[in-house]
């Protein structure tokens, strides 16, 4: 039995050093609330603006990372604040972007080849996501429900600001 022990113990410390040496599979970015924010929800927006040829680079990931963000905060304040979303305007938004998918690809049997799923698979998948995006949406209106300003107010605004505090934005013309 005493002998078994060193042998275990080289097999113990061996196999942790080969565990170092993987791959990043994700990482947690962010936290809001309850909900986390992985580097796989970056990746995948990247994946999406290549597709649509939209430039890509670090700046886009931090725009990205910005709105997913405020997205979560606008969910967990909705779901603090009990904002009602109704099974009817989740399939009522699901619907209107299916649509828009299959015309954009070409049909339906397209949309499910691309997928590799059935379209109520996609559905189930994305049920969620459309979920959040809504309940974002109302939190959203309900925040700025009531306010108006005018472009004079804002400019008025900005004009006040002393100029050092004001960030400097790279734009970027193509």
């Amino acid at each position: 039995m005493i002998k078994y022990i060193p042998l275990s113990l080289v097999l113990l410390f061996t196999s942790t050093g080969f565990a170092q040496n993987g791959k990043l599979v994700n990482k947690v970015l962010a936290q809001v609330g309850d909900n986390i924010i992985l580097l796989s929800d970056i990746e995948i927006q990247k994946l999406q603006a290549k597709q649509s040829e939209m430039e890509v680079d670090f700046d886009f990931s931090c725009s990205v990372l910005e709105q997913l963000m405020v997205q979560e905060l606008l969910v967990n304040q909705a779901k603090l604040d009990s904002i009602p979303v109704s099974d009817e305007q989740v399939d009522a938004e699901m619907e209107n972007r299916l649509r828009i998918i299959e015309k954009d690809m070409g049909g339906r049997d397209k949309l499910e080849e691309y997928y590799g799923k059935t379209t109520t698979q996609i559905k189930e998948e994305f049920r969620s996501v459309i979920k959040d995006r809504i309940l974002a949406q109302e939190m959203e209106r309900t925040i700025t429900n009531g306010i108006s300003v005018t472009p004079k107010e804002v400019s008025s605004f900005f004009e006040a600001l002393p100029k050092d505090s004001i960030p400097f934005i790279n734009m970027k013309l193509s």
